[in-house]
């Protein structure tokens, strides 16, 4: 089984239907949405649609979709911008399908989350040593898939002080450990962080047991051009194509 895993679409369109064109030449038999398709950007209700219609998918939320439902959760300036924009935009049924995502899933030795195991109770990165501790601590599965931080990363537990991070590229085939636990972070579709402005998301193969990551191009400035349109902060503009 091949499972694609993908998170932080923030309502990119372009980035969106380019990782589904990706991910169809790829073998895929399931699909994993670990949330924060809203948000930041311009197309909200049409990334909620899209998403849908993807084969054997499940979806988890986000701090972005939970607040654009009503939930608590602080902001900066321009990401709350962005929110009231969403809010007032969302269609009903947008809404309803916000609302009925898990705040995560677990299946066999298997996490998915957004942020972290808390779910919406604490949206925290995990970044720190301190924190990336705490969320071993806070589940036994082996694995961990998460999003939230929109760069790409591979964390191994070697022991209860030691702690390996790598930061994956494109094309990066990682095995899964034999005995040591690891969070698997996906990356970002929509808006990522890490200087690389390409789509990422990332396969995990249960057969082989490895870990593929994957970088996808996209129309940045058709995304860029919809966000000005749409009278949404040029910040979240300009920032598309600088991957940050």
């Amino acid at each position: 089984m091949r499972i694609a895993v993908f998170s932080d679409v923030h309502s990119n369109l372009e980035a969106l239907q380019a990782f589904i064109e990706h991910a169809a030449t790829r073998r895929i038999s399931h699909y994993m949405c670990l949330g924060d398709i809203v948000g930041y950007g311009a197309s909200p209700n049409a990334c909620i649609r899209l998403v849908q219609t993807m084969p054997g998918i499940r979806f988890i939320v986000g701090n972005h979709d939970n607040a654009a439902t009503g939930g608590g959760h602080h902001m900066g300036v321009t990401a709350a911008k962005a929110l009231s924009w969403t809010i007032m935009r969302l269609s009903p049924e947008s809404h309803v399908f916000l609302k009925s995502m898990k705040e995560n899933i677990k299946t066999g030795n298997l996490f998915f989350c957004h942020a972290n195991p808390c779910g919406i109770s604490d949206w925290y990165y995990i970044s720190k040593k301190s924190l990336i501790s705490r969320t071993f601590f806070l589940t036994r599965a082996k694995i961990l898939f998460a999003g939230h931080t929109h760069s790409a990363a591979v964390i191994t537990r070697k022991n209860f002080l030691c702690m390996y991070i790598r930061k994956p590229g494109n094309g990066a085939v990682v095995p899964v450990a034999g005995v040591n636990r690891q969070i698997f972070n996906c990356g970002s579709i929509g808006q990522p962080r890490d200087g690389d402005p390409r789509a990422s998301y990332l396969i995990y193969d249960t057969l082989e047991e490895v870990v593929e990551f994957h970088r996808v191009a996209y129309d940045l400035k058709g995304a860029a051009k919809r966000i000005m349109d749409a009278g949404l902060p040029e910040a979240l503009a300009l920032r598309l194509s600088l991957g940050v």
